[in-house]
C-alpha cells in the first residue's frame, strides 16, 4: 500500500545487528512501516558483521541507506568518538540534501552529535522531528566518568548547545518518569518546547516466559547479573558486599562481558569467594534459558544515573517471571515499579549495610514470597509492557 508521508529514520545501529539499540530500532521501524514510507539511514554493522539474523526480521518495505564512517576499534574511546563524529556528518549531509520539507524524521540519541545537526536543519527546513532518548547527553558523560566537573565552562557550553537542540524538536520520547523529570528540568527555560512522552522498553513475552525447576527445587537462591559488566553499574561495590556475606543459601552469577569483568574476576580469586561464578555473553536466542536459571535477577545503576537511562533488560526479566533486586536511586523508574507492583526489592547504592543484611537474612524459606513477586512480574510484563502494547504507542506518537 502506498503511504503518503515519508519517514526518515536515523540510527547508528540497525538490522541485522542484535545489540539493544539495533534490535529496538528495527522493531519500531517495522511497526512504523504500517503507517509511513520508511527509509532508514544507518551505519554499517560493527558488532555483528556479515551476520544474517534469525532472531530479528526486517519488513521488506523498509529501505536502507548505509553511511560509511571511520572504522576503528570500537572498544577504544578515540576510535569510537571518530566513528560517531564521521557518522554524524554523514547523517547531516543526508538530512540536508535528501530530506524534503514535509517529511518526518525519527532518530535515536546515537550518535549524539547528530542531534545538534538535526536541530540546525530544522530551523530552515519544514520537517517534523521526533527523538527517542536512550542516552541523555551530555549528562551521561558525568555519570560515566568522562567529565569530572559539571561546573566547568566547557561542560556548561556543551550542555547549553544540546539543551537548545532538544528544545527545537517536535517530540521527545523518554523511557521513564525519572527521565521525563530530567527533560522537564533541561527545557524549563525555553519558551518553545517539544511534547515529552514516556514510552517504556518492552518485554518479549512470546519468547521469554517462566520455566520452572531449571536448577531443581532444592537449589540455593541464585542471584544473577546478566549483561554489560560496565563501569556505571556499580559492580565494584556489589562484589565487595558479596565478599562479606555469611549465608550459605546464596550463590551469585555474573553473565556477560565488559570493562569491569577483569576486576570482578580478580576480586573473586583474591578473596577466594566460592559463591560467585562467571559465564560468557549470550545471544538473544539464549535469553530465556539464561534468565530462568536464576531465582532473583539483579539490576543496578550508579547513583549518578538517575533519569539518564532505564536498563532495557528489566522488562525481559519481568517476562521471565523473575523478581528484581534493584540497586539504584529510589526515585528511578525501576524502583517505582518495584514499589507499585511488588515485583522485587530495591536499595540505594549507598545502603551497603542494609543490602548486606538483606543477603544474610534471606533464606530458602522465603521462596513462596519470591514466587509471588515473580508472578506479579510476569503479569506486569503481559498487561503493561508487551511488544504489541509498546510498539502501538510508537505508532500513535511518531
Amino acid at each position: 500500500m502506498k503511504k503518503n508521508t515519508k519517514l526518515w529514520v536515523y540510527s547508528e545501529l540497525f538490522y541485522p545487528e542484535e545489540t539493544s539499540t539495533s534490535y529496538i530500532m528495527t522493531k519500531i521501524c517495522n511497526k512504523l512501516a504500517e503507517k509511513y514510507d520508511v527509509e532508514v539511514v544507518c551505519g554499517f554493522p560493527s558488532y555483528d558483521k556479515n551476520k544474517s539474523s534469525d532472531y530479528l526480521k526486517l519488513n521488506p518495505d523498509i529501505k536502507l541507506k548505509r553511511i560509511k564512517s571511520y572504522s576503528g576499534d570500537k572498544d577504544k574511546t578515540l576510535s569510537r568518538i571518530l566513528k560517531l563524529l564521521s557518522l554524524s556528518f554523514g547523517f547531516f549531509f543526508h538530512l540536508l540534501f535528501k530530506v524534503k520539507s514535509g517529511d518526518k524524521i525519527f532518530t535515536v540519541t546515537n550518535p549524539a552529535t547528530f542531534l545538534v545537526f538535526a536541530s540546525i536543519v530544522k530551523r530552515f527546513k519544514k520537517i517534523d522531528v521526533t527523538i527517542l532518548v536512550h542516552d541523555v547527553f551530555p549528562e551521561n558523560t558525568l555519570a560515566g566518568g568522562f567529565v569530572d566537573n559539571e561546573n566547568s565552562f566547557k561542560y556548561k557550553i556543551v550542555k547549553s548547545i544540546f539543551d537548545k537542540a532538544y528544545s527545537t524538536f517536535d517530540n521527545v520520547i523518554v523511557l521513564g518518569r525519572d527521565m521525563k523529570d530530567i527533560f522537564n528540568n533541561k527545557l524549563k527555560n525555553f519558551h518553545k518546547k517539544p511534547t515529552i512522552s514516556i514510552i517504556e522498553n518492552w518485554a518479549d513475552v512470546e519468547n521469554i516466559f517462566p520455566e520452572e525447576n531449571i536448577r531443581g527445587a532444592s537449589e540455593k537462591i541464585v542471584f544473577q547479573f546478566a549483561g554489560n559488566l560496565g563501569s556505571i553499574q556499580g559492580l565494584d561495590s556489589l562484589i565487595e558486599i558479596i565478599g562479606k556475606i555469611a549465608n550459605d543459601n546464596l550463590s551469585f552469577e555474573f553473565v556477560g562481558s565488559g570493562k569491569m569483568k577483569p576486576y570482578l574476576e580478580e576480586y573473586v580469586e583474591k578473596n577466594r569467594l566460592k559463591n560467585v561464578s562467571f559465564k560468557p555473553p549470550y545471544s538473544r536466542t539464549q535469553q530465556n534459558q539464561i534468565i530462568n536459571s536464576c531465582t532473583i535477577a539483579i539490576v543496578t545503576l550508579s547513583d549518578k544515573m538517575l533519569g539518564l537511562g532505564v536498563p532495557s533488560k528489566t522488562y525481559n526479566i519481568l517476562a521471565a517471571g523473575k523478581p528484581i533486586l534493584y540497586i539504584g536511586d529510589k526515585s528511578s523508574e525501576v524502583a517505582l515499579l518495584i514499589d507499585e507492583y511488588n515485583i522485587g526489592y530495591h536499595f540505594k547504592p549507598g545502603q551497603k549495610e542494609e543490602l548486606l543484611n538483606f543477603f544474610n537474612q534471606i533464606t530458602t524459606n522465603e521462596k513462596e514470597s519470591i514466587r509471588i513477586k515473580g508472578l506479579n512480574a510476569r503479569n506486569l510484563a503481559v498487561s503493561h509492557f508487551s511488544e504489541e502494547i509498546i510498539l502501538n504507542k510508537f505508532k500513535n506518537i511518531v
